[in-house]
């Protein structure tokens, strides 16, 4: 029973340290944490700052091999995490359902573009859908 009581206060400890180890910023860190905008399905246009950070959700079907890709790139902007395809299911996760791909983009600078997306195979030259939005930058 004592054995038992020494290891619950060590494994105690150890669990409070990691909760408070960044608690406590220092002069380098920079925060991750940024307001990210959120667009469900093909937008006409989207007017953002620099440095902003924005998503879109555009309807996929799991399983199917077919994701939305970036046509081409826009200087404007920088796709993040774009080898990530990230789904969000409204129900049950199951292949041949219904779901979202999530695109995540951060504005680079000032200037108006387009960002063009196709929904298809890799491993195929024909499109099954494609988006097209007007970016602006202020």
């Amino acid at each position: 029973m004592h054995l038992i009581q020494k290891y619950g206060i060590i494994w105690l400890s150890f669990l409070m340290i990691a909760c408070n180890a960044n608690k406590g910023k220092s002069v380098n860190q920079v925060s991750t944490m940024r307001d990210t905008l959120i667009f469900t399905g093909c937008q006409e246009e989207i007017t953002l700052k620099t440095g902003s950070v924005f998503e879109i959700k555009l309807e996929a079907v799991k399983g199917t091999g077919y994701q939305w890709l970036l046509k081409e790139p826009c200087l404007l902007l920088e796709q993040i995490e774009n080898d990530v395809i990230c789904y969000s299911p409204e129900r049950e996760n199951t292949p041949g359902q219904k779901c979202y791909q999530v695109l995540q983009f951060k504005a680079l600078k000032k200037g108006e573009g387009i960002i063009q997306l196709e929904y298809k195979r890799t491993f195929e030259k024909g499109i099954e859908k494609s988006c097209s939005t007007k970016i602006v930058v202020e």
